[in-house]
């Protein structure tokens, strides 16, 4: 995975590759490569992150394999709308043709006690959904499971505040900028655990018009999405499946970065990497320099007879005020990358896990859902749009320098 050159232009062929080790041999090799691979694609591979090595990682793939594996009674003791903080386990979604994934998941973050009872409209809701503790499983049977999740959540916690003031240092600008937004005593996060199945649990009907739906670029039924809410975001997996738009457009392959399993892939195994991304909060404070990248997970590539394990981990910004764009002393009215003054950000967020999950929403927050998720879908298509602006710059950038 490499960028090639070809004059003062710089052709993108896969996503590029960051080494972190490169921080203490040549550290502005290392500042020119982020800065490289968040411009010009807005993903990476990030080799020999600390506490992410190949040993972990098969550590982290054998406990979570082995809760999705555990009887789904079990699996349902956590099932996620048992409080309302979007912690816990969701069934897996239904194999019908109008979906092109099947996925089961486990939400989680730190554990931390409510501010206040979940209803209570005097505290700003962001500071209602994203605090609280998370829904554990009875794991007489699944004794390493909470460990690894408190492992790797403290893991990835340390990696995306020691990656972030570099970020803002690869944008030419002052690091502590990054903890203006960011308080690593009081964090704002999302992690997941995601089982993905292959196109096995499709009938031979659903499966033909999931196949065509992947073949068609901007299909609305593959889950193609932008991480808007966050500034960036972790994520490490055990098999094929996920897909950037780089380049002139295309969808690219990213990389596996623990195998769990024997078999030749059609993707790169990168043992004890971590694929990282621009979100949306990266983009507004960059004013576009940094954009966020469209991606999905496609079905297709996942090994027939096999499912697909990743471990995603989205870390926020604080929600109160506005993102004022670094090195700049206020928000502009209708700014760069489709961030307008006065949104309400924390609002956004939150909707954003309403209806990501709404087996919670319908039990715990009907109300404030509808309240809010017209603003927030429209603050959604603002940002989608301008990642769409952005990468047909690029991929216009990549075009013209194929030519010369």
């Amino acid at each position: 995975m490499s960028h090639s050159s070809n004059g003062n232009e710089q052709v993108l062929s896969e996503i590029p590759i960051v080494d972190w080790l490169d921080l203490e041999t040549d550290r502005e090799k290392f500042l020119a490569d982020l800065r490289y691979a968040l411009s010009e694609c807005g993903f990476l591979v990030l080799t020999n992150a600390p506490g992410l090595r190949d040993e972990f990682q098969q550590r982290a793939f054998k406990e979570v394999r082995g809760f999705f594996d555990a009887p789904k009674d079990l699996k349902k003791t956590a099932h996620i709308s048992n409080t309302p903080y979007f912690r816990g386990y969701t069934l897996p979604t239904p194999a019908d043709r109008g979906h092109g994934q099947v996925i089961e998941n486990f939400q989680f973050g730190f554990e931390e006690d409510p501010v206040c009872a979940h209803d209570n409209r005097s505290v700003p809701i962001h500071k209602r959904l994203f605090t609280g503790p998370n829904t554990w499983p009875q794991t007489e049977n699944l004794p390493g499971f909470r460990p690894l999740i408190e492992d790797i959540t403290h893991i990835y916690h340390s990696l995306t505040h020691e990656l972030g003031e570099l970020i803002v240092e690869s944008l030419g600008e002052d690091p502590a900028h990054f903890r203006e937004y960011f308080d690593k005593d009081e964090p704002y996060l999302a992690a997941s655990l995601n089982h993905n199945f292959s196109l096995d649990v499709f009938t031979r009907e659903a499966e033909a018009e999931v196949i065509a739906a992947y073949e068609q670029f901007d299909s609305k039924n593959v889950g193609a999405h932008i991480d808007g809410p966050p500034f960036i975001a972790l994520l490490i997996n055990d098999r094929p499946g996920l897909q950037v738009v780089a380049g002139e457009g295309n969808w690219v392959n990213a990389p596996v970065t623990c195998r769990t399993a024997p078999g030749d892939y059609a993707v790169p195994v990168i043992p004890g990497s971590v694929i990282v991304n621009t979100g949306g909060t990266l983009m507004h404070l960059s004013e576009g320099r940094y954009s966020a990248t469209l991606h999905r997970v496609n079905t297709t590539l996942i090994p027939r007879g096999e499912t697909r394990v990743s471990m995603p981990y989205f870390l926020l910004p604080k929600m109160d005020g506005d993102l004022v764009p670094f090195g700049k002393h206020e928000a502009a009215a209708a700014g760069a990358a489709g961030y307008e003054a006065g949104r309400d950000r924390g609002a956004n967020a939150a909707v954003n896990r309403m209806g990501t999950f709404p087996q919670v929403t319908r039990r715990w927050w009907v109300e404030e859902y509808a309240e809010l998720r017209d603003q927030q879908q429209k603050e959604v298509e603002a940002e989608t749009t301008a990642a769409f602006e952005l990468a047909a710059k690029r991929g216009k950038r990549y075009s013209e320098a194929k030519r010369h």
